[in-house]
């Protein structure tokens, strides 16, 4: 099965898992797009967090997905 989750920017990822969506959305990037997932989720969540305040979990793509979800940076349709 596949979701649409739509971004804090208005852009869209069609995804099939939370890794898929990792995956996309480290693809679609500006920033570190060349990295792995990993680091891409551990990047990230350093600079949601120097904006923010707010912690985003890194350790996997689902904990990701789940706080970016909890903080609006994701809606899922």
């Amino acid at each position: 099965m596949t979701t649409i989750y739509t971004l804090q920017d208005g852009g869209t990822i069609t995804a099939t898992c939370a890794s898929d969506f990792v995956t996309k959305l480290r693809e679609s990037s500006r920033f570190d797009s060349e990295c792995t997932d990993q680091e891409y989720m551990y990047h990230f969540a350093d600079r949601y967090y120097d904006q923010t305040g707010n912690v985003v979990r890194a350790d996997s793509p689902e904990h990701f997905l789940s706080d970016l979800i909890t903080y609006r940076y994701v809606n899922v349709k």
